[in-house]
């Protein structure tokens, strides 16, 4: 009885979960990549490292609604390599998913047209410099940036970038000596830095965190101010292959805009 309460709270907490930031499931067809993105999801937004082969059926086959033999999991699981670690405890066989398993998902899901930037945990001035030189650097045209969470190392990243910045936050959610002293840092750097604009949107709560170009939606898994932290992505997607969601987000941000209040 006990197994089957923890299968349904599994399933249960894959229904709920949020998975923005991450590839669309439907985006694959293949027992791979569907198992795959299930340990993706476990291990990214439920803190859950390692599923059995029987628990990833049920969250596709209850959950997601698809199909899928046991059998076709555990064969593609077998012939995964790097993507996936596998661990023997006792009779049962869990999964976990590795970074080139999270690589092989993103490629897949944009046909190539889909790059992704991985940031290792406490290495904040790696993970800095890879969003400068091979992101930032490569954005053209003015840069729509959603941030709920800022401080004064959110400035020092921006201040290399060329391209006119409008960047939407939400003080709010910062301590108040943390929003004191990032308030102060910004009116002087509002004075060096005028290609940057921040405004305040208090109206609802903001939980993204993205980059919209005139051809690019970067999609980030941290605040620019945590980058190196913890473990994090940078997924930088095409206009051409984002197309809906990019139209939507760049609608979002300006209808925001007009009402956010300028810092």
């Amino acid at each position: 009885m006990e197994d089957i309460m923890d299968d349904i709270e599994l399933i249960e907490k894959f229904r709920g979960v949020e998975t923005q930031g991450l590839p669309e499931f439907s985006s694959y067809d293949k027992p791979l990549e569907m198992g795959l993105w299930v340990l993706w999801v476990a291990k990214e937004k439920l803190n859950i490292r390692k599923l059995t082969a029987a628990e990833i059926v049920d969250i596709i086959v209850g959950v997601m609604e698809v199909s899928i033999d046991l059998r076709a999991i555990v064969n593609a699981f077998n012939r995964a390599k790097r993507k996936i670690h596998i661990y023997r405890e006792g009779d049962e066989t869990c999964y976990e998913i590795m970074n080139p398993g999270k690589e092989h998902l993103v490629k897949s899901a944009g046909g190539g047209s889909v790059n992704v930037h991985y940031f290792e945990p406490e290495k904040k001035y790696s993970s800095k410099r890879i969003l400068r030189e091979c992101i930032l650097n490569n954005l053209k045209g003015e840069l729509k940036t959603v941030d709920p969470y800022c401080d004064s190392g959110t400035l020092d990243i921006l201040s290399s970038s060329q391209n006119k910045i409008k960047f939407l936050t939400q003080i709010e959610k910062l301590r108040p000596n943390i929003q004191q002293e990032f308030l102060r840092d910004l009116q002087n750097f509002k004075s060096e830095y005028p290609n940057v604009e921040f405004r305040n949107y208090s109206k609802s709560e903001i939980h993204d965190r993205y980059i919209v170009s005139k051809d690019k939606l970067v999609i980030l898994g941290n605040s620019l101010k945590d980058l190196g932290a913890k473990e994090s992505f940078a997924i930088v997607l095409d206009r051409k292959t984002s197309r809906d969601i990019f139209d939507a987000l760049v609608e979002n941000f300006g209808r925001r805009w007009k009402v956010a209040s300028p810092l």
